[in-house]
């Protein structure tokens, strides 16, 4: 008899030790799945803050001219910083870049002072850029306004679409996610269908007969997140000693939000999918649990 007892008891503790495994390896899918969105996000972001343009202006530009387009440059609400380049930087700069002195062969200094563009996040869209280039290239003392508006349409449609394959990406793995949590509660139920129609033959009440269940997987959920939450901080600590994009992208606090998210869905589709098992259970006759 003590036998038997120890033996359903390893039975038991295996069942729930490989339910628990099964759910934890969903979320740890599932929350890689949310760390490549936030990911993706933050390279997103880095791709918006260096797009801009560059503002050329003539080569005798006065002072007071060149001075109330930086004004006006300063003051856009949809521009986060403006630098000014004078020729002689221009020149010092093309010299390092290219290894020798352009002056050799040349009377003067070919190029002239330009104002280097940032804008904010928020208006890097193409139409923006090119309502802003446009006006910017009207005013006096500007020679042209150059910028990359077809790499900007390019960048903007590649997000734009990489967006949408992720999050269609994690529907579908949250579909799977139910169907393999709900799997893996319901085997672990059927396995115990004898303690559950011996418990209806002494005439317990459905809620008695449910609640250790339910219990049972709000535990497993509750530490299957928890595994899947360090089992994700370790992939983080990991994946931030190669680009330091990661440690902004994937900073703590959101880690710790999706940790919190990922151990709150665990409990809530364990005890979800194990009351509409038990409930299964609780309605069949024994022909259907025992004789099918």
């Amino acid at each position: 008899m003590a036998h038997n007892k120890a033996t359903r008891r390893i039975s038991t503790l295996g069942s729930r030790f490989t339910s628990m495994i099964s759910v934890c390896l969903v979320l740890l899918l599932l929350g890689i799945g949310a760390m490549a969105g936030l990911l993706g996000k933050g390279v997103a972001g880095e791709v918006r803050r260096n797009v801009g343009f560059v503002v050329k202006l003539e080569r005798e530009c006065p002072d007071d001219v060149c001075e109330e387009l930086e004004k006006q440059l300063r003051n856009c609400p949809a521009i986060a910083s403006v630098d000014f380049l004078n020729a002689d930087s221009i020149l010092a700069q093309e010299k390092e870049y290219l290894g020798e002195n352009l002056l050799t062969d040349l009377d003067e200094n070919p190029f002239s002072p330009e104002f280097n563009v940032n804008l904010h996040p928020g208006a890097t869209s193409p139409d923006s850029v090119a309502a802003l280039t446009s006006y910017f290239g009207s005013l006096d003392g500007v020679e042209e306004v150059v910028s990359e508006n077809a790499v900007i349409a390019g960048v903007d449609n590649a997000l734009r679409r990489i967006g949408t394959f992720s999050l269609i990406g994690a529907i579908a793995l949250l579909f799977v996610a139910i169907a393999l949590i709900n799997n893996t509660v319901s085997l672990s139920i059927y396995s115990r269908r004898h303690t559950i129609h011996t418990m209806k033959l002494v005439g317990a009440t459905r809620g008695f007969i449910r609640a250790p269940f339910i219990r049972s997987a709000a535990i497993n959920g509750f530490a299957a997140g928890i595994a899947a939450s360090a089992l994700l901080a370790a992939i983080r600590i990991y994946a931030a000693t190669f680009d330091p994009l990661v440690e902004q992208a994937l900073s703590w606090w959101a880690m710790g939000l999706l940790f919190a998210a990922l151990t709150v869905v665990g409990t809530l589709l364990c005890c979800a999918t194990a009351a509409f098992a038990i409930n299964r259970h609780l309605n069949s006759s024994y022909e259907d649990l025992f004789l099918k």
